[in-house]
Formats: C-alpha cells, sequence, structure tokens
C-alpha cells in the first residue's frame, strides 16, 4: 500500500463559492438507495444466523417505477401500480436449503416506505420483482456463486475475501456549511414533528443551499398531499403556513452553527415553480406516488448529501456486499479516515484509496491524502499513521453494516 500525503485542498467553508443538494427520505433516488441497502442488510443477517456465514450477493440496480396517476387539488386516482425492482446476483439457496430472498425482499419494503414516507397507504398500489442474475463462472471457486454446505461459504471465504472490483473512493473529512443546512433542514422537514405543524406535506423533500461568500440561499421542494388541499387557494395558504415553520427551524439551525456566526444574508424560496393553478402534489408524499422513478446511485452520496464541489466517486455503496465489495467498503473507510485525520490532528483531509480486483482488502494499492495546509515531516508522518489505522478497519466493516439501520442513518446520520 502506498500512501502520498500532499498540501492539495481548500476546505469547503475557506471556499468563496460552496453548494449543496439533499434528496429528501421519501425521493424515489433515498427509497431505492434504502431499499437495496435495507434488503442486503437483512439477507445478511438472516444468512448469519442460519449458516454463520455472508454468502455472495450484490443487489445495488434497485429501481422503482412510478406509479402512472391522474393528479388533482383534493385527490388522485392511480391508474398504474409503482413497481419494485430487485436486480443483481444473490445466493438463494445453500445445498437443501432455500434462503426465502422473495419474503426477504417484501418484508424490506413494507417496512422501509411506510417508515419513510410516514404513509404506508402506497403499499396499496405497489407491485414487487425480483431478477436473480447468479451464475457461475471460472474466476471464482464454485461454491462462491453456489455453496453446498455452510462449511462451503466459510472456505471460500477464507480465501475469496478480497476487493472484487478495481475502484476509487473519496471521503472528505466534514461537510461544508452548506452541505450541513441541506441536510438538517431536510431532515427536519421530513419529521414527524413537522408534519404535525403541516400535516399536508410529504417526506419527498429536497433542499438547495448555495453560499456566496456570506450569504446563504435557501431554495426547498415540499410536497402536499393532494387529498389534503381541495383548491389552488388551500394549497397557497398551507405553503404559506410551511414557510413560517420552514424559516423557524433554518434559524434555529444557523443558530446551533458556529460557521454560521459571520453569514450576512438569508434568502428561503419554497416550491419555485408553482403558478396559479399549480402546486406541487404528490400522492402518498413522493413523486414515486405520480410516475417518478429512482435508481439507486442517483440520490445523497455516502456522505447524506450531494457536494459537486467536493471530490467524489461514482461508486453506488447501497446494496452492495458488505463482506468484499470495494465500492461498499472503502467509500466507508475513506470518509473514516479522512475524518480522523480532523479529529484527531485538526487537519482537514480528502481522501482518496484506489483499489484493485483481487487485493487485499486492508492494503489498497494507494493511497492519496489531500490536506488543506503545508506540511511538515511530523505531521505527515501523523497523518499516515491516522489513515493506516483506519484502513485496518476494513475487516470488521461487515460487522458495522448489520448493526446500523439504513433509514437510521439517513436520518440520524449515525456512522457506520
Amino acid at each position: 500500500m502506498q500512501i502520498s500525503i500532499r498540501h492539495a485542498c481548500v476546505a469547503p467553508d475557506d471556499q468563496p463559492f460552496d453548494v449543496a443538494e439533499r434528496k429528501g427520505v421519501g425521493h424515489p433516488d433515498s427509497l431505492a438507495d434504502l431499499v437495496a441497502d435495507a434488503f442486503s442488510q437483512r439477507y445478511s443477517s438472516w444468512c448469519l444466523r442460519e449458516f454463520g456465514a455472508i454468502p455472495n450477493h450484490w443487489v445495488d440496480k434497485v429501481n422503482l417505477v412510478g406509479a402512472a396517476a391522474d393528479v388533482r387539488f383534493g385527490g388522485f386516482d392511480i391508474r398504474k401500480p409503482a413497481d419494485c425492482y430487485l436486480f443483481g446476483k444473490i445466493t438463494d439457496r445453500v445445498g437443501g436449503v432455500e434462503v426465502p430472498v422473495e419474503e426477504l425482499f417484501r418484508d424490506v419494503v413494507l417496512d422501509v416506505l411506510p417508515a419513510a414516507l410516514g404513509d404506508g397507504r402506497i403499499l396499496e398500489h405497489l407491485r414487487l420483482h425480483i431478477n436473480n442474475t447468479r451464475g457461475s463462472a471460472v474466476d471464482h471457486d464454485p461454491s462462491f456463486y453456489r455453496p453446498g454446505t455452510a462449511r462451503d461459504i466459510h472456505r471460500v471465504l477464507e480465501v475469496e475475501t478480497v476487493s472484487n472490483d478495481t475502484v476509487v473512493c473519496v471521503g472528505t473529512s466534514r461537510r461544508g456549511l452548506a452541505a450541513d443546512l441541506a441536510v438538517g433542514l431536510e431532515r427536519r422537514l421530513t419529521s414527524a414533528a413537522f408534519r404535525q405543524s403541516v400535516p399536508t406535506a410529504g417526506t419527498d423533500v429536497k433542499v438547495m443551499v448555495v453560499r456566496i461568500g456570506s450569504m446563504l440561499e435557501v431554495t426547498a421542494a415540499l410536497p402536499m398531499h393532494p387529498e389534503s388541499v381541495g383548491s389552488w387557494a388551500a394549497y397557497r395558504d398551507a405553503l404559506s403556513e410551511a414557510q413560517g415553520v420552514v424559516s423557524a427551524e433554518l434559524k434555529a439551525l444557523l443558530d446551533q452553527d458556529e460557521r454560521a456566526r459571520d453569514v450576512t444574508g438569508l434568502a428561503l424560496h419554497l416550491n419555485t415553480k408553482d403558478v396559479p393553478g399549480r402546486g406541487y402534489l404528490a400522492p402518498f408524499g413522493t413523486s414515486l406516488g405520480k410516475g417518478d422513478c429512482g435508481a439507486v446511485g442517483r440520490g445523497n452520496r455516502y456522505s447524506g448529501v450531494i457536494e459537486p464541489l467536493r471530490p467524489a466517486s461514482g461508486e453506488a455503496p447501497a446494496g452492495k456486499n458488505p463482506v468484499h465489495h470495494s465500492g461498499k467498503i472503502y467509500t466507508t473507510v475513506a470518509a473514516e479516515a479522512a475524518r480522523r485525520v480532523l479529529a484527531e490532528l485538526s487537519v482537514y483531509a480528502e481522501v482518496t484509496i484506489v483499489a484493485r480486483n483481487g487485493g487485499d482488502l486492508d492494503t489498497p494499492a494507494h493511497v492519496l491524502v489531500s490536506v488543506d495546509r503545508a506540511l511538515d515531516t511530523a505531521t505527515t508522518a501523523a497523518i499516515e499513521e491516522v489513515v493506516r489505522r483506519a484502513i485496518s478497519t476494513t475487516v470488521t466493516f461487515a460487522a458495522r453494516f448489520l448493526t446500523v439501520s439504513p433509514l437510521a442513518r439517513f436520518r440520524d446520520g449515525v456512522r457506520l
């Protein structure tokens, strides 16, 4: 493993301009990520109980296809149900023991969607599909794909728990103020407490925060349940009520963040596409209820937000195998290494991990560490030591993954 450390980045809040976007928990892309990771977690837990090991699987291509609906002020009609597709390689049998893939998938969807939406009615208009692409190939032991016994799984993993892909994964020490505000505001706008204050609101929220110097501009899209607003006038009244609550929530977030003490201006915009007679109405509180689609990897990044001005990899961690899928593991480890550098050494860092297919998980090929200041020998050595410690945790990743609910991580920011 080669570690390179250099002075080559600027911390986000030292930049003259920043922007961040957060897709809400009810957004179809967020729902796809949640379903994929929740299935992988539940599948892994079931197999651990039954076989003492996690067989080969990855389902990082979950797709949600929206319902066809006629939506109006005062109500809606569903013309075609929504569809939830589970794609990927899944070991569905170990010898004579069948893994209940369909049951696990159904239970995950029944749990995740109502919890994320605060509304279970979409389940009445939802079809589930599984396309298992498991086969066999000579690049693995045959038992990797088709274990005959639980011992086969253990035997294969003893040899084949290596990086399963050539990947580049990036993590940063922390989010910028714009990103933290986007995440914090989305969490408040999709909370049960907010829906008590604004009962017409759904959870397919999107928040965009732009910082130009000391000025902040916040744009949020807030859906309304169509049956809860019987007219354009009722919709505008509900949105006006929401504007006051959102403004108060935003002020509370700014009051809690020391970085906001220098903010000199703030603008808030809600539902900017609205024109008289047309508003953001979403059956079940999500645009999945009116034809929009969701796919793993198109939503928030591992950090919980989309920060286009920060470095990021193209990996979509949700649904990937937690035992050896390097795109999932190193995405987490890179973020953890960068966070530790800041926590232990007060140095902002951006950590890039480059791994080769077949490499040992605890020794990726290259680690590139960019920091926001000039380096001396002692600081460089300290950073390298912190990064090596973080990378050594890769062997514990699967166990950590199984302990944290994907929905809790989305809503509360619980780290793996």
